[in-house]
């Protein structure tokens, strides 16, 4: 049985791979508790084949810690996911997603493992070509946080180049699905969600017309879990997507149309650093990986709201206690 380390493992698309990975794997999670929540990995707890660990990727002898320990492969989330925070936090931003990358990549080198899958995004693309993105397309990031990312590519292609070390990055589209954190920094979708739920209006960022790629995470995970062993992955970058265009205002009408809510729409200035389109090419990732989309827009959003529903249902009720 192998053993995987996964970064960031208490978060949103952490939390739902440790529920594919552990199915076959031992999965040791490190993570500073600072926006993952322990409730997410919670039915783990117990299991034999689960260690979790507080800590934070820039204390590099935590990380070295855990490697020493014995690891086969390692997937690595922990970052600030966030283009708004980016631009308020750079430098904590940057220490994260650049300086944290480094210090894992560093750790590796002492303590060798068989591969690391870094999530990477599609924002290092920013507005530079019209999408459909290529992999190959040119990156040229709008926001600090795809400029880390941008930087966190680079040192991870540099360490495969110079130190032969397996790596694999993923660029992936806008993720959705349950377990997406709340908060002032959270995705379109659980805005979308609060909103409609509350009965409070809907606010939509520019003209409406921006474009995005809304994966489900369940499709994510099967990616990364396939990226673990397939060798002919290694040394690539794949954009992961559905490569279906959707534009936020279609997104408002689908998330009416699931809910049977109509909120009203409100209307507020663009974000700085916000691409204005942004899909996928996946035919790399489908004739590499063999991968396939499973769970369309729609499907997706009614899984979400459903999800979303019990979580607020639980938040008023109090988690159900065994007896």
């Amino acid at each position: 049985m192998r053993k995987i380390l996964v970064t960031g493992g208490l978060g949103f698309i952490g939390s739902n791979l440790v529920d594919r990975l552990i199915l076959d794997n031992e999965v040791v999670v490190i993570d500073d508790f600072s926006t993952g929540q322990l409730k997410n990995v919670g039915r783990h707890l117990k299991n034999p084949r689960f260690k979790l660990i507080k800590g934070s990727i820039l204390e590099v002898n935590k990380v070295e810690e855990v490697l020493k320990d014995g690891i086969d492969s390692i997937v690595h989330l922990a970052a600030v996911v966030s283009v708004v925070r980016s631009s308020r936090e750079p430098r904590q931003v940057h220490q994260v997603n650049v300086e944290g990358t480094l210090n894992v990549l560093e750790s590796c080198l002492k303590f060798p493992v068989e591969r690391l899958v870094f999530t990477s995004s599609a924002a290092v693309y920013g507005d530079s070509t019209p999408p459909p993105f290529r992999e190959d397309s040119p990156t040229s990031p709008l926001s600090l946080y795809g400029a880390t990312k941008q930087a966190g590519e680079a040192y991870i292609n540099a360490y495969h180049k110079s130190h032969g070390l397996k790596t694999v990055i993923l660029r992936l589209m806008n993720i959705y699905g349950p377990r997406r954190s709340a908060g002032p920094y959270s995705g379109v979708m659980m805005k979308f969600a609060e909103a409609i739920e509350s009965g409070k209006p809907i606010v939509v960022y520019g003209d409406g017309r921006q474009i995005r790629d809304f994966t489900y995470v369940t499709d994510v995970t099967e990616v990364v879990e396939t990226c673990l062993h397939r060798d002919e992955a290694v040394g690539k970058t794949l954009n992961i997507g559905t490569g279906v265009p959707t534009s936020i205002n279609e997104l408002v009408n689908l998330f009416s149309t699931v809910s049977s809510n109509r909120s009203q729409v409100v209307k507020s200035p663009a974000r700085p650093g916000e691409i204005s389109a942004s899909y996928a090419n996946i035919s790399n990732a489908k004739e590499t990986l063999d991968y396939e989309p499973r769970v369309g827009l729609r499907e997706g959003i009614e899984l979400f709201m459903k999800w979303y529903r019990g979580e607020k249902m639980q938040s008023v009720e109090g988690p159900i206690m065994e007896r």
